[in-house]
């Protein structure tokens, strides 16, 4: 082979072994490719993190005490390092300390302690905040200290009271109602520029006045051409507040009285004649003191009218949804019941309504000298199946005495509360009207709030548990220095220990020696905390009455 060939091979050789180094041998992928898919970038690591979640939105820790929140977490992208989680923005009194999450765990607890001075405090929004290096994650925790079981709730109002002067002169509370929202709905009446007058004042569910409401708080309606008092409350399912009592006209007297509000306070010209409804028995007294709205939305005033013959008699009258007389009820509307004999006083204070067979029947309770109940059926009638056997016309065998409040338990079982002898007296009954024997031995409790003076109970709920809660008053001191009184029973009837002192919880409002009267007790319930409180409300005594509202833990 001449040099000239020998040249030409060797240079075709080298060729071939350069392009099986460059990797040549046919591939047609471009360069910068993967290797794996024509024409793909490789993809940047995926950056570390982790998730924070906690155990339980809402901490709610009694003053002196801990509880304990679990935070876990949850790692991606291979991260596994240790993490350090923090609280902040407590209550005043409330500390947390640091808690480590090791490397590769996934939970702590945080320990939220609670001084024993600390003040109750408004629900806080907190953060938990876990720390590792440059990464962080937050979550959200509502933290509320409270006080124990029956204390005064000091950070409702002021100091756990809220009073206010609706007018220039005295101002009466009589009754209470709190809305799906938490706001709270007093009605009374007082005198001022409109003459004796209904008065409803809404506050906001702390106890700051509500100002979108009426007037800065308040509305004041004139009910007729003479004095108008207010003495119960009940919501409609729409928002719409009815508030019921009586007006005093000449020359026929008292009738019974109601209004309509609507929610922002102004009276509802659509019910009745201009929002309101006067109902006259006769030609003497009537007076309402209680109010139920049934599920039809039918409304039920109870109280009494007077007659020249028999007394004072048990009264009813039902209205259509527009306030119009609903005249499949009783006579025209209207329901006269003589309970006792001669010259009696039989006046509904209370009533409610109780489902037997599908039926929802009418309970009525009130009296004076003893605690008087009767039921009617959905049409007015009386219901002859009640308390068959037994005297429901004297159920304490008493002489001074009224029964002042009611409530069907979840149970059907029927609680009334009022005075005997002018001391605390709960009675609870069977679903058929009889002593409940397993309440007190007899279906009957008398408390003597004041070993030496007296004592009346007004108002009653019942706790989820069934733990009966009594709001009222009594005189601590001499005969003008009433304070607000709470009781709580346990469901056998004997006064729950573990509530305030010794089951009872005294609270003067206004200073001094000056005269408090709890008159309606309710329960609030408040989505910003796993608790429930109950609310009182009536006057307290300063210069004048006012309308006075405090809260209490449980």
């Amino acid at each position: 082979m001449n040099l000239h060939n020998i040249l030409r091979h060797s240079l075709i050789v080298a060729s071939i072994a350069l392009l099986a180094a460059c990797g040549g041998g046919g591939s047609s992928e471009p360069a910068g490719g993967t290797g794996n898919t024509p024409g793909a970038q490789n993809p940047p690591p995926a950056a570390q993190s982790f998730t924070l979640a906690l155990s339980t939105p809402k901490a709610l820790i009694l003053q002196g005490t801990s509880v304990t929140v679990d935070a876990t977490v949850t790692r991606s992208a291979g991260f596994d390092a240790a993490i350090d989680v923090a609280v902040t923005g407590l209550p005043t009194g409330v500390s947390a300390a640091i808690a480590h999450i090791p490397a590769g765990a996934t939970t702590a607890t945080l320990t939220l302690s609670a001084e024993a001075a600390a003040p109750h405090s408004l629900p806080t929004a907190a953060n938990v905040t876990g720390t590792s290096g440059a990464l962080s994650a937050q979550q959200g925790v509502t933290v509320t200290v409270r006080g124990p079981a029956g204390a005064l709730d000091t950070s409702f109002g002021s100091a756990g009271e809220a009073v206010t002067a609706v007018g220039p002169t005295d101002d009466y509370a009589q009754a209470m109602a709190v809305q799906p929202d938490g706001r709270i709905v007093v009605a009374g009446w007082g005198n001022g520029a409109l003459g004796y007058a209904f008065e409803v004042v809404r506050y906001q569910r702390d106890g700051a006045l509500d100002t979108t409401f009426g007037t800065a708080g308040k509305a004041i309606t004139a009910v007729g051409n003479g004095a108008g008092v207010a003495n119960a409350i009940a919501l409609q399912a729409d928002g719409k507040i009815l508030v019921a009592g009586s007006v005093d006209e000449t020359p026929k007297g008292k009738s019974f009285a109601l209004v309509r509000y609507n929610a922002d306070g102004s009276v509802d010209s659509t019910f009745g004649s201009a929002g309101k409804v006067i109902t006259s028995f006769g030609s003497q007294s009537d007076e309402a003191f209680a109010i139920v709205v049934q599920p039809d939305g039918k409304i039920v005033l109870g109280g009494h009218t007077r007659s020249a013959t028999r007394g004072i008699d048990f009264a009813l009258a039902r209205y259509n949804a527009d306030g119009s007389v609903d005249a499949s009820f009783g006579v025209n509307g209207q329901v006269v019941t003589p309970i006792r004999g001669g010259d009696s006083r039989d006046s509904i204070y209370a009533l409610a309504l109780q489902t037997i067979d599908g039926e929802v029947k009418i309970v009525a309770a009130g009296g004076e000298g003893d605690f008087v109940l009767t039921r009617y059926h959905a049409d007015g009638s009386v219901d002859f199946g009640f308390a068959v056997g037994e005297r429901p016309d004297g159920e304490f065998g008493s002489v001074i005495g009224a029964a002042r409040g009611l409530v069907i338990a979840p149970d059907n079982k029927i609680i009334v509360v009022g005075h005997v002898g002018h001391d605390f007296a709960v009675l609870r009954l069977n679903a058929n009207g009889l002593a409940d024997n397993g309440f007190g031995g007899s279906g009957r409790v008398i408390t003597k709030v004041s070993a030496t003076n007296w004592d009346e109970a007004h108002a009653v709920v019942v706790q989820a548990d069934g733990r009966i809660v009594v709001g009222g008053w009594v005189y601590a001191g001499n005969s003008s220095s009433g304070d607000y009184v709470v009781a709580r029973y346990l469901t056998d009837g004997t006064l729950d220990a573990g509530f305030g002192n010794a089951g009872l919880t005294i609270t003067p409002v206004a200073p001094g020696t000056k005269a408090d009267e709890g008159r309606a007790i309710v329960l609030q319930v408040d989505d910003r905390l796993p608790a429930v409180r109950s609310l009182v409300a009536g006057s307290a005594n300063d210069s004048n009455y006012d309308f006075a509202v405090t809260r209490y833990w449980h």
